[in-house]
């Protein structure tokens, strides 16, 4: 307000020299001075404040420097609201307000909106358009920088490219690197100026990244690995990448350093966590974090004993992430929000994308008595989709075992992303269950091969999630889970055989029969499962395909004929217990 009174007050002085003629300068500024004074005083009656309280607003204004982050999207657009009454998803239009709130309350140059990756896969809205769509919401909403999570890799490593392409955000990663250079595949850092403090974000994605996503598109023509994360030497290498831009940020002139980190902690691999790379490494402020969906925010020592805040926001927009810089005393602050307000703006934008294909993803396919289960009845935040079998993952399996024509079908609970609760199932369901857009296929391996591959899927059973569970049909097996698990992997996570063959996965049965090692099965499931070594599980390497996929045919496609045609539309009584039919056997005592 105090720039346009001076505005005003300029050609208003300028009016008045015309319209007297010469006038001596000294008096120019009497008159200039008492005018500023006067509307100044005016203005802050009017708004119930004295000039020097509007001093302290603007030092106050140019003192904060605001960050406000997410993580872990997930392509989730809307605000939604829980059983409570209560928001339980912010939306991007409540995002976009309150970017909006901050830049009039601290100036535009003070505010930036980031996000630590995993923002373009998980609902309908990116799956149709292969994250396209979120990016061109996430570009309305404003964000400035971000990273790729793993999931950002799920549509093809060229196609993650094209998004980081058409995204206004600065994408950044310090330790993705093309092998045939050593060069970063993107910037690792960037540095803003924010009047005269300046602030250097350096972006980190995890080494998970590999058998997280589909291992195939880090890799050549010939199969050979073409791009590194810093994988190696557990952890060294990536607290080495780490180190290196953050000292040359440091070099180039920033007073603080942000990491962008998708790396997480519970349930990810423990040199690979946020809090191991703190622990081994200096000069970093504050670790915006991801990947591991928690909503935390933690003092660490960093390893020369200096606590550095650690925050993370949850998932699909759960809350919004503030972190503010005072430039003055250099205290940091971090907080999460849920704003609810939302910017008219985005809504509509958001609104006419997804009316685009709503019609279509509106078509029922079948309808259920039963809550068809990813997550633990008992406990919400449990998803045991990836640690048992549940009547979701016999169902899918069952649907590849059956429109495929194999001896058995594999999905790993990784790849059945929401839970479907009772009622109709829509084409939009089956799509929510398997959004990546996987392929699915045949393929012929030993019994050998399918006892090690059962072996690294379930050597994290009754211990910790795993993406790569496997949910089985036309099969049955025990998991001695008193005995630990034998599998053997290296610096990528990948599967390189079980240590003096002793193996906690017996009494398999594949139809009736038990297995023999030496014969052929044909095994369903999709291409990222069963041939491009998802999860980091490479037992089938070597397989012959029986039946090729096709581009224009999906997992989620599948799924749907499963339910539409097959099931005749309704979810069979076989389906109702929630810890499905006793396929996998566990023996915990």
């Amino acid at each position: 307000m105090l720039e346009v009174d001076a505005v005003v007050c300029k050609n208003l002085i300028c009016a008045d020299a015309r319209k007297r003629g010469a006038m001596n300068t000294k008096g120019l500024l009497r008159r200039a001075s008492a005018f500023v004074f006067s509307t100044a005083l005016a203005l802050s009656l009017l708004a119930g404040s004295t000039p020097a309280t509007q001093a302290n607003a603007a030092t106050k204004k140019n003192d904060t420097i605001v960050i406000l982050h997410t993580n872990d999207i997930h392509a989730q657009t809307d605000q939604t609201v829980g059983e409570d009454g209560k928001v339980a998803r912010i939306g991007f239009p409540a995002v976009a307000k309150y970017k909006k709130d901050m830049v009039k309350k601290y100036g535009k140059s003070n505010v930036t909106l980031l996000d630590a990756g995993d923002s373009m896969q998980g609902e309908n809205i990116a799956t149709v358009s292969k994250g396209l769509n979120i990016i061109k919401i996430m570009n309305k909403v404003g964000y400035d920088v971000a990273i790729p999570g793993n999931h950002e890799f799920d549509y093809s490593f060229d196609n993650m490219l094209k998004l980081v392409g058409s995204a206004r955000a600065e994408y950044l990663c310090c330790n993705l690197t093309y092998l045939g250079t050593g060069d970063t595949v993107l910037k690792p850092y960037v540095i803003k100026n924010y009047g005269g403090t300046k602030v250097a974000y350096v972006g980190v994605d995890t080494p998970e990244s590999f058998s997280k996503s589909t291992p195939e598109y880090f890799k050549d023509s010939k199969g050979n690995w073409a791009f590194s994360f810093a994988e190696g030497n557990d952890g060294k290498d990536l607290y080495a990448s780490v180190q290196k831009n953050v000292n040359a940020a440091r070099k180039a002139g920033a007073k603080y350093v942000v990491l962008i980190g998708h790396l997480g902690q519970t349930g990810t691999t423990e040199y690979w966590r946020s809090d191991a790379v703190v622990k081994n490494t200096t000069g970093i402020d504050v670790v915006i974090d991801g990947h591991s969906h928690e909503v935390y925010s933690q003092n660490v020592k960093n390893k020369k004993g200096k606590n550095v805040i650690i925050t993370q926001t949850g998932t699909k927009l759960e809350n919004l992430g503030k972190i503010t810089i005072n430039k003055k005393s250099g205290k940091i602050k971090a907080v999460t929000v849920k704003p609810t307000a939302e910017d008219a703006g985005v809504k509509k934008y958001v609104d006419g994308i997804k009316a685009g294909f709503s019609d279509q993803m509106s078509e029922k396919l079948a309808s259920s008595k039963t809550i068809l289960y990813t997550m633990n009845p008992d406990d919400a935040a449990d998803r045991i989709i990836r640690e048992r079998e549940t009547n979701l993952g016999d169902l899918c399996a069952d649907a590849f075992k059956t429109r495929m024509g194999s001896d058995i079908a594999i999905v790993n609970g990784g790849g059945i992303r929401v839970q479907v609760e009772k009622g109709d199932i829509t084409l939009g369901t089956a799509y929510s269950v398997f959004p990546f857009n996987n392929t699915p296929v045949v393929i012929e391996v030993t019994g050998k091969q399918i006892k090690d591959f059962l072996e690294f899927s379930y050597r994290k059973v009754e211990n910790d999630e795993n993406g790569g569970f496997a949910h089985v049909a036309g099969l049955t097996c025990t998991v001695d889970a008193t005995v630990s698990s034998s599998a053997v992997e290296n610096d990528k996570g990948e599967f390189t055989g079980v240590k003096d063959g002793k193996y906690r996965v017996k009494d398999i049965i594949i139809n009736g029969e038990a297995l023999d090692l030496n014969k052929k099965y044909t095994v369903a499931g999709t291409n990222y499962t069963i041939e491009q070594c998802g999860d980091g599980n490479t037992a089938f390497k070597g397989y012959k395909e029986v039946k090729a996929g096709s581009a224009s045919y999906n997992d989620a496609d599948l799924f749907a004929e499963y339910l539409k045609k097959d099931l005749g539309g309704v979810i069979p009584e076989k389906y109702s217990n929630p810890l499905g039919e006793g396929r996998i056997n566990i023996i915990t005592k």
